[in-house]
């Protein structure tokens, strides 16, 4: 409906009413006005109502009062205020006084008075009077015999006042009886209100005949002024341009626009082309309204302004049309253009609000689903008016919220590098296109977005947080080493936000631990330990754990270089573990000790041993870590150190006699006293071959051996041989005894080495007494007397020797049999020589001589022949003796208890006479070299150095055999088979 047309209707109401007082009444201003209406009212007061001049002088007072009101309320408009200037009182004076003058007079002589009365009614909001006055008029016209000008114009009121209530078809019948009258004044504006009152009534097409009829006759569209009708070509414009409105209800025709420009004013028809063209888009008619502006745009003498502002229309109505490609083409064509366009400085403002309002309108149309082509028209009108950082920005708004930051960011630069622009429209650029490249998720755009306001930014602590999201976006893109440089920077920059620097020190360590840096890590942790004061316990544990992460690669890699290690366990040593947990403690120790036993720093090793066993854990873990220290001080052979460690396990998975008898072993070969344990064991029951050992032990510690073995005889001759050998030791060291006699004496050991060895003792003794007795014995031939004497006893002694050899022959033994032959060989070749050598006795002859001769040689030819044969014998054991070979390589292996009783042995087949290949063997291991303590020494701190060697193992094993504890052989030799099954120590 019609909402505009109030003005138009009231306008005749006004010229009708007031024409004929305007005539004859000149202007007055508000002071002239309050000054007549006072005069004319005192006037009134002295005046009789029967007076002729009564009734004009009332009507010339109502006409001043309804101009003064109508003066008034154009004050009150400006005012905006509803009555204040009095012109609500001074419109229902003038009311009542014409109420009362129509009452005396003839409607036909004083018509104007009836419109002006009701115009009053509308101007006061009394509309139904104003109606019931012109229905009164029409009503008794015939009765009244009213003027037909009067009731044609009272027709056309009530056309006007009833389309103003929607009463649109009763409005029509009035506005058709008024139009009769062909001399109705205004007729044009009755025929315009009337096909309105069709337009609004749904009758379309009689609405529009009626404006088509109306401009096909632009001289009938004219104006009631003082002068008389005359044309008017506003009112011309404004019906032309409601046709529009007309044509737009339905769809519009070719023909309709064709008809539309001829029966336009040519002064105006541009405008209105263009209004049409409005029109026809706002209603959705995109088509028509692309062909009017076509029209349009053909008209004559438009300026580079309409052309410009035709095309950005042009391209806004194809943008509506679906054809948002030509639409853009167009309006970029418009942009590009411009600057070539635009000569006038006030024309290129208007120019540019018109592209300014072509982008907006087309956003408003778009605001809730903003599209490409919104978006490219933005950027169009920003690159050709980069001033206007308004739409820049509301353009790289819009590309935002169609999601794409990356454009936004291209606007937000365009800003920021226009040196012509304010520094803070330049910095909130720089601001918004960080925003923008964040939101693209484009890590080219936002790098760029970054590295631009880090170059151009003034805002010091949003530089920092913008290096933050710089480095954060190289962590997200895995630059995890330029990350960790960037947040280290960051870290450590002492001008930036707290909160971000400890969020860049824990993602600097992050970035590295993806990197598996654990070195750097280290490193800057404890740095950062100093620098966040507040959080350096957090640091600290994160350094100490990236070195334990570093410790236990280099422990887990079989290739780690030595120099690697060394440098991660000086750190560790190094490392203070003031802030450290319990837990985290532990770690550190194990991975110390682990480092400093593959490093072989020993001293670090037990160190971090001992502080684990220190350390708050649980009693299987302290039990192996002692456990492992006690492993660690045997296998340096310090058995002392392994003892005292080992006392303080509790061995929960060993017996209690086995925890007894490892105590005593390790005493034992630590040479400390290892009896109670040994007794402790055997108490325990105890059983086997440990328990043989250890009352061997017990033997050969006890400050009386002998009466010791006496008492664990009954349980040593389970094993005879050990026996035997037990008691050859105690002989060794302490000689006979009664009781080393009464063990020797037992059936088990009596016909063994010990008891054969111990028992031909004496003979040597004894047979070493007579040859010495034997040899010193001389036949004296001074008298025959003496020398019979001495022969005879010669000769018992000779027969001595050989019971002697037979007593050697017993025995078994190869020294006695040959120091028994050697006595023999040796005696009896001398009764030969001292027989052969006997003085001759005095007196014989020659012949006599011979005879005794003779008798000498037959007397000494026994001796000749037992010498012989046991010189043979002799020489036979000293070359082929398999027992003298034996004896040698007894001597090399012998420990030096027994070598020293071997000694003696040896010694008196070196001492005799004749010689033999064993003999020589018997003399060169007598003779040859012998290990020494110091030998021993030093292979002991071989095995020590290499707990591993099989090859140091074993010579020392030899050594320790011959000269070292009794024990340490079985001890290597256990270590040697756990090296052959392949598991070090």
């Amino acid at each position: 409906m019609r909402t505009l047309k109030r003005l138009l209707i009231i306008s005749p109401i006004l010229a009708g009413a007031l024409f004929t007082q305007i005539a004859r009444a000149e202007k007055m201003n508000s002071d002239t006005q309050d000054l007549v209406v006072g005069k004319m009212e005192r006037v009134l007061k002295a005046m009789d109502s029967k007076d002729p001049s009564w009734v004009p002088t009332q009507q010339r007072l109502a006409d001043t009062l309804a101009e003064r009101a109508r003066t008034r309320f154009m004050q009150e408009v400006e005012a905006n205020c509803d009555g204040c200037k009095g012109s609500k009182a001074d419109r229902q004076k003038a009311i009542e006084i014409y109420e009362n003058v129509l009452a005396k007079i003839e409607l036909n002589e004083h018509g104007p008075i009836l419109f002006q009365l009701g115009h009053l009614y509308e101007m006061a909001g009394q509309n139904d009077k104003s109606i019931e006055l012109f229905q009164s008029i029409v009503k008794d016209a015939k009765k009244k015999s009213i003027s037909a000008d009067i009731v044609s114009r009272s027709h056309a009121e009530l056309g006007d006042l009833l389309f103003q209530k929607g009463k649109f078809k009763e409005a029509k019948a009035h506005y058709v009886i008024a139009l009769k009258d062909k001399k109705l004044q205004n007729r044009a504006l009755a025929t315009y209100n009337m096909a309105w009152s069709d337009f609004n009534d749904d009758k379309l097409a009689s609405a529009i005949s009626t404006m088509e009829g109306l401009l096909s006759k632009p001289e009938l569209i004219t104006r009631d002024t003082e002068t008389g009708a005359s044309y008017d070509p506003v009112f011309h414009a404004d019906i032309v341009r409601d046709l529009g409105t007309f044509y737009a209800r339905r769809n519009i025709s070719v023909k309709e626009i064709a008809r539309y420009e001829v029966l336009s004013p040519k002064e105006k028809r541009k405008e209105l082309l263009l209004n049409f063209a409005q029109e026809a888009d706002r209603v959705g008619q995109k088509q028509a309204a692309a062909d009017i502006l076509s029209r349009y745009m053909d008209q004559e003498g438009l300026t580079d302004a309409e052309t410009l502002e035709a095309f950005v229309r042009m391209a806004k109505i194809n943008y509506d049309r679906g054809q948002t490609g030509k639409s853009t083409q167009d309006f970029a064509k418009a942009a590009k253009s411009f600057k070539n366009t635009c000569k006038d400085a006030t024309k290129c403002e208007e120019l540019k609000k018109t592209m300014k309002t072509y982008v907006t309108e087309l956003h408003r149309s778009k605001k809730l689903k903003p599209d490409q082509d919104l978006l490219n028209s933005y950027v169009i009108y920003s690159n050709t008016f980069p001033e206007d950082t308004e739409m820049t920005t509301r353009g790289a708004q819009v590309a935002m919220d169609m999601g794409k930051p990356a454009i936004a960011a291209q606007l937000y630069r365009a800003i920021s590098d226009n040196s012509d622009l304010s520094e803070k429209e330049r910095q909130n650029a720089l601001l918004n296109e960080v925003a923008a490249g964040e939101k693209s998720n484009d890590a080219s755009i936002q790098k760029a977005a970054y590295i631009n306001f880090l170059k151009k930014g003034k805002d010091e602590g949003k530089s920092f947080e913008v290096r933050y999201q710089m480095a954060y976006l190289s962590y997200q893109q895995k630059q995890l080493k330029e990350a960790a440089v960037a947040f280290n920077d960051l870290a450590t920059d002492k001008k930036g936000n707290a909160d971000l620097r400890k969020k860049s020190a824990d993602l600097a360590l992050d970035s590295l631990a993806q990197l598996k840096n654990d070195e750097q890590i280290q490193e800057l942790a404890a740095n950062y330990a100093v620098i966040f004061p507040a959080h350096k316990a957090e640091f600290e544990s994160t350094s100490r754990k990236a070195l334990m992460n570093q410790a236990a690669a280099l422990a887990n890699n079989p290739n780690s270089s030595k120099s690697d290690m060394r440098t991660v366990l000086k750190r560790i040593t190094n490392t203070n573990l003031a802030s450290a947990k319990s837990e985290e403690k532990i770690l550190f120790y194990t991975n110390e000790s682990i480092l400093a036993q593959k490093l072989g720093e020993e001293e670090i090793y037990v160190q971090a041993l001992n502080k684990l066993i220190a350390s708050d854990v649980s009693a299987a873990k302290k039990e192996a870590y002692l456990e492992q220290l006690t492993g660690y001080y045997e296998k340096k052979l310090d058995f002392a150190n392994a003892y005292k460690t080992a006392l303080r396990l509790k061995m929960p998975k060993v017996s209690e006699k086995d925890r007894e008898f490892r105590l005593g072993t390790l005493a034992d070969l630590a040479n400390m006293n290892p009896q109670r344990h040994y007794r402790a064991a055997l108490k325990l029951g105890i059983k086997g071959d440990r328990a043989m050992v250890m009352r061997t032990r017990l033997v050969l510690m006890s400050g009386n051996p002998a009466s010791e073995l006496k008492a664990q005889s009954n349980e040593l001759r389970r094993s005879p041989s050990l026996l035997n050998d037990t008691a050859l030791l105690v002989f060794a060291r302490h000689g006979m005894s009664g009781n080393l006699k009464s063990v020797l004496d037992m059936k088990e050991i009596r016909n063994r080495s010990a008891a054969q060895f111990i028992q031909k003792q004496p003979f040597y003794n004894k047979a070493l007494s007579f040859k010495n007795q034997i040899a010193s014995h001389m036949i004296v031939t001074k008298s025959d007397k003496q020398m019979q004497r001495d022969i005879t006893e010669r000769i018992k002694l000779l027969a001595k020797a050989d019971n002697l050899l037979q007593e050697a022959n017993r025995t078994r033994d190869i020294t006695a049999q040959l120091m028994a032959l050697e006595i023999v060989s040796v005696e009896n070749d001398r009764m030969v020589r001292d027989l052969v050598n006997l003085p001759m006795p005095k007196g014989l002859t020659p012949q006599e001589q011979a005879q005794y001769v003779g008798i000498l040689k037959s007397k000494s030819k026994p001796y000749l022949m037992k010498a012989k044969f046991a010189e043979q014998r002799e020489n036979d054991l000293l070359n082929n003796s398999q027992a003298l070979a034996q004896m040698a390589q007894d001597y090399r292996t012998a420990r030096p208890e027994i070598q020293n009783i071997l000694k003696r042995e040896m010694t008196l087949i070196t001492q005799l006479q004749a010689s033999g290949k064993m003999k020589s063997a018997v003399s060169d291991a007598l003779n040859s070299s012998q290990a020494t303590a110091s030998d021993l020494a030093s292979a002991r701190k071989s095995v020590a150095a290499e707990p591993n060697n099989a090859g140091e193992i074993v010579k020392l094993k030899t050594l320790e055999t011959k000269m070292g504890h009794p024990l340490m052989a079985s001890y290597l030799e256990g270590r040697l088979n756990q090296l052959q099954r392949g598991k070090s120590l």
